[in-house]
């Protein structure tokens, strides 16, 4: 078995992510990011099952490249929207089997008591 050093597995990481980016739907991408934007106006924090649950009321929106979100979550925290955690969270989305989920920060997010 190949044994890759850190800076390899990032680079094929990032190699992945932007080749599922390119092949996601244009119209579930402009949605998806619509829902970023959203999320990181009204909550603290939130992970992507948080996209998926919203992505479930349109469901005549779809793409056949789920693997994209991570490249969108990463183009929100390019954006200043979001900016990951150390922390992470079990998915409760049944095709993850529990996996963990990174746990994103808002940028946006703006307390009542702030306000």
């Amino acid at each position: 078995m190949e044994q890759l050093s850190l800076a390899d597995a990032i680079e094929r990481r990032d190699d992945a992510i932007v080749r599922a980016n390119r092949h996601a739907n244009d119209e579930w991408t402009s949605l998806v990011f619509k829902i970023i934007r959203y999320l990181a106006q009204e909550l603290p924090s939130f992970t992507t099952d948080h996209v998926w649950k919203w992505l479930q009321e349109y469901p005549d929106v779809q793409t056949h490249e789920p693997r994209a979100l991570g490249a969108m979550m990463r183009e929100a925290y390019k954006s200043g929207w979001v900016e990951p955690t150390d922390r992470y969270e079990n998915s409760h989305r049944p095709e993850c089997h529990a996996r963990p989920v990174r746990v994103w920060a808002s940028r946006l997010y703006q307390s009542l008591e702030e306000s």
